[in-house]
């Protein structure tokens, strides 16, 4: 199709897309307007006659052809061009970045490396290079994780770590700073994976007006490959909790087929699962139960037995880490009454190390049963009446208490603990629990996944908010996969141990779900009398603020241990796993986090730390200093700065240079910590792991070569292409181009284009009988 383009048109088309048209005659467009109104008012008096000779169409039909082809010829002569800019041979430089990752020496369909193509066109005896080496002074760099300058022929060795085009333009852009560069050709797959930020390269790159022309290397899609693309798991978890990590898998020609997958906790087999490729999807999810043992920083490998035919086997793994830890958690429980539900949480409770319940009971007017509590004073005037107590615990229940048990301010504590402090919020269902209780416009109907049966409605009495009979939990499909609910480590479905619980005997009814919220568990109507009216929501939860709210509906689960075996342990880890989850995600004062769990050597590292106080208010005027220890035992300081854009957030960046785990630990000083306090500390970890993170999403990626070239002012080339590149990027605006003019009068198109004029004439009078 271009070769037909360029015999009609003269030139290709890149041509016409970077030229301007315009004529070669200096007219203005208004004199050339009133010469082409003067040429057709002039054929119209040459022609009236034959006009008023033909009636109807035919006639104007001729004036037309006639007009057109005179018009054609007065447009021709006024010399029609395309004015290009062009650079003047010999006289700027032109960079040659090339891709020297590891991805490159991956093997093609012709059984050559992928960078094979690279190494051919710069052998120094090819047709392409003598052509640009006719044009431009060359300079030959390649880059991975870092940018090097080849002082003599290319040299690649396909074994670099990263693909780090940033860096790699921003080593050229710095090595060429005080020449004329007119452009960059940059050779790659476009798969970078250092996750640097292009904006700054890209608005030097356009201020100097260096466009950069990408040639993309290897297959744009894998034919045959699986690929685990992320592991999504905790980043803190309990000893003896279960844990679930979702895999995802993307894959291309495996559909309908199966895999294994295998855990790893170090080098110990963990877990081994069946995997199930779907047809219908390339991409999928799957949930992975595990239980972390013991206290410490466990790396877990997620990996694929390799499947046959597979083109890539290396990006059948990921490594996640999870720092295992006792918390120690405190969780406050109110109870407005004695009940069974009360009695059962406290015994299933009782023996957890990592959450401690400490409890206070109504047991008359303005009496209270406390539990659980350290020291006398704890809880003595009943629920805490300041940030800093409430603060303290790192989880909160509501039994079933009604609202004006707590003053407005307590409960806008509470609305503060969860959406400030970051801690955990549960409500259980009861006679006095959500609608029942009042709690419809307050700070805690704000914070609760579910909206409460509106308390002025004629038709809502506290029967129908609360109802007495009997139902049984069935699990949604997330509930069968969130932490929460997790009573063993079965992944059949079919198969859950939530089948053989006893019946629940109440539950509270509301209004709807929040949007944004996630039902976990919903009461099965299947057997009841009222089968068809839909299935009322039973467990709930959402996130809200930095953190996340609980309800459950309902104040009988002691069910499942009164009419169970006394050696059955299903209310225990029920309430050990909801409880534990419920607190894991509490914040402490001062936060340390890095972006993502798993980086390669020589990666910039994101340091983020939150300072607070005991109140959680934000500060800003700490002093905050990280101690980082390497895998080799090494340490060393690293202060963090104060992120003027967010209030309480201090940063830095690390380059780590060993493979193993890194931990970080801050120490923060301020002002507003009291002088008697040793300085608050928080601690992070991280892994360091290099030689895989190249054979991951190793295909071209096209849409970002293309749209790199086009930011630039440059152009995109395939392999195949790539020939016509050395003319085309003379064609470039910089400060030695030069102005060149194409003509297009003589373009065969024109010629055709006026015979097929005369032509159509000529067919026309004949029918009429005119010759």
């Amino acid at each position: 199709m271009e070769s037909l383009f360029t015999f009609l048109f003269k030139y290709r088309p890149f041509f016409f897309q970077r030229g301007e048209f315009t004529f070669q005659w200096g007219f203005s467009y208004w004199i050339v307007g009133l010469m082409i109104l003067a040429l057709s008012v002039l054929l119209f008096l040459v022609y009236r006659h034959r006009l008023l000779y033909l009636k109807g169409k035919s006639g104007w039909t001729l004036l037309t052809l006639r007009c057109s082809f005179f018009l054609l010829l007065f447009l021709l002569t006024m010399r029609p061009s395309l004015v290009l800019s062009r650079l003047v041979p010999q006289e700027n430089l032109l960079a040659v970045l090339v891709d020297n990752s590891r991805s490159m020496g991956l093997p093609t369909e012709m059984n050559q490396p992928r960078g094979q193509t690279a190494l051919e066109l710069f052998n120094g005896e090819s047709d392409f290079q003598k052509a640009l080496d006719e044009r431009f002074y060359v300079r030959l760099f390649r880059f991975d994780s870092r940018v090097q300058r080849v002082e003599e022929s290319l040299d690649l060795d396909w074994q670099g770590d990263q693909t780090n085009i940033v860096s790699g333009l921003e080593g050229v852009l710095a090595e060429t700073k005080n020449l004329p560069l007119a452009g960059i050709l940059l050779f790659t797959d476009g798969s970078d994976n250092s996750y640097r930020d292009f904006q700054e390269v890209l608005a030097e790159l356009k201020v100097r007006q260096i466009p950069v022309h990408t040639i993309g290397l290897g297959p744009e899609s894998l034919k045959q490959d699986v690929e685990i693309t992320h592991v999504s798991a905790p980043r803190v978890s309990i000893p003896e909790t279960i844990s679930v990590a979702r895999v995802t898998f993307r894959h291309n020609g495996f559909g309908g087929s199966r895999g294994r997958l295998e855990v790893r906790e170090g080098n110990s087999l963990v877990k081994t699962q069946e995997i199930h490729f779907p047809r219908d999807s390339e991409t999928f999810t799957v949930d992975v139960k595990i239980i972390p043992k013991s206290e410490g920083i466990r790396s877990y490998t997620f990996s694929l037995e390799p499947l046959e035919g597979e083109e890539i086997e290396e990006n059948n793994s990921r490594t996640t880490i999870i720092e295992v830890k006792n918390l120690a958690a405190r969780v406050l429980y109110v109870e407005g009454h004695p009940r069974w539900e009360y009695k059962f949480i406290r015994r299933s409770m009782s023996e957890d190390k990592n959450v401690h319940l400490v409890t206070l009971l109504r047991t008359a007017l303005n009496k209270f049963y406390r539990q659980g509590i350290e020291e006398e004073t704890t809880l003595a005037a009943g629920f805490p009446a300041e940030r800093e107590e409430l603060f303290e615990y790192q989880g909160i229940i509501f039994g079933s208490v009604e609202s004006s048990f707590f003053t407005y301010q307590q409960m806008e504590m509470v609305r503060d603990f969860v959406g400030k402090r970051g801690g955990g919020f549960m409500m259980l269902g009861g006679s006095a629990s959500f609608g029942a209780g009042r709690y419809q416009n307050t700070p805690i109907e704000e914070i609760l996944p579910v909206w409460l049966q509106d308390s002025d409605e004629d038709s809502v009495d506290s029967e129908s908010l609360y109802v007495q009979g009997e139902s049984r939990l069935r699990l949604t499909d997330q509930g069968r996969q969130h932490p929460a609910l997790q009573l063993s480590l079965a992944e059949d479905p079919s198969v859950s141990e939530w089948d053989d619980v006893p019946v629940l005997t109440d539950w509270n009814v509301v209004r709807e779900i929040k949007s944004g919220a996630t039902v976990l568990a919903r009461l099965d109507k299947s057997s009841s009398l009222d089968s068809n009216q839909p299935d009322d929501p039973l467990v709930v939860f959402q996130r809200y603020g930095r953190g996340h709210t609980l309800a459950l509906l309902t104040g009988s689960s002691w069910r499942w241990q009164m009419l169970e075996d006394h050696e059955d342990q299903k209310h225990e880890i029920f309430w050990r796993q909801i409880l534990r989850w419920l607190v894991n995600s509490a914040k402490d004062p001062i936060t340390l986090e890095t972006k993502r769990e798993v980086y390669s050597q020589n990666e910039l590292v994101d340091i983020r730390a939150e300072v607070h106080d005991k109140a959680f208010n934000r500060i800003n005027d700490a002093r905050v200093e990280a101690t980082i220890t390497s895998p080799s035992g090494e340490t060393f300081k690293l202060p963090l700065q104060w992120d003027a854009r967010d209030d309480g957030v201090y940063r830095g960046q690390l380059a780590p240079h060993e493979d193993g785990f890194y931990v970080v630990e801050i120490e923060a000083e301020s002002s507003a910590f009291a002088e008697d306090e040793n300085p608050p500390r928080a601690k992070t970890s991280f892994l360091t792991s290099t030689g895989t993170r190249e054979y991951f999403e190793a295909f071209q990626k096209r849409d970002f070569l293309e749209k790199l070239a086009q930011e630039t002012g440059g152009n995109y080339y395939t392999v195949s292409d790539v020939e016509r590149l050395p003319e085309e990027i003379l064609y470039t605006q910089s400060q030695t181009s030069i102005v060149e003019v194409l003509d297009l009068w003589d373009m065969p198109f024109n010629f055709l284009l006026l015979m097929g004029l005369l032509f159509g004439e000529w067919i026309l009078r004949k029918r009429r009988g005119l010759i």
